[in-house]
């Protein structure tokens, strides 16, 4: 009886212990990677390209960039490394995930958040955002990236209520 108790354990725990963990610590990896300034080890949570990095405006941010120029595109698409490189030579850069819902197999995954980013202290913009992962080698590796986006000077990210 103690060794089918020890091997469920030992099963649950290895079983517990695999996708959806490794799955957050990819999500958290994204984000201390960016605060660290680590290019390497965030350029390494990526799958070889390409990989689908595309931005939308939300429409009162939309409205506010065309009122300027209304040539301006509501979307954007780039990469993991122009994004990098974008914010690292910023400063102070984080991203906070919150509300995250993993939805998963052994070899897929999908992740969605809501997200703001801040620099320096203060947040420049929110939104939602998710990713596309799959697994290779035993490593979850981001494939996609979609995310909107509204600037917070433009459309205050409205206070979370608490469940």
């Amino acid at each position: 009886l103690m060794a089918t108790i020890m091997t469920s354990f030992a099963f649950g725990q290895s079983k517990s212990k695999t996708d959806k963990d490794d799955i957050k610590e990819v999500i958290n990896t994204f984000m201390t990677c960016l605060v660290k300034k680590d290019s390497i080890q965030f350029f390494n949570l990526f799958n070889a390209d390409p990989v689908a990095w595309v931005g939308v405006f939300k429409d009162k941010t939309q409205q506010d960039r065309i009122s300027k120029d209304n040539s301006k595109k509501n979307y954007f698409v780039s990469n993991y490394k122009s994004f990098y490189r974008s914010i690292s030579d910023l400063g102070t850069d984080e991203e906070k995930f919150y509300n995250i819902k993993i939805d998963n197999d052994e070899s897929i995954a999908t992740v969605s958040f809501d997200y703001s980013f801040w620099e320096k202290g203060q947040k420049i913009n929110w939104g939602k955002e998710s990713w596309h992962l799959v697994k290779i080698k035993d490593s979850w590796k981001i494939t996609s990236v979609i995310f909107s986006m509204d600037f917070e000077k433009v459309n205050p990210e409205p206070k979370k209520r608490k469940k």
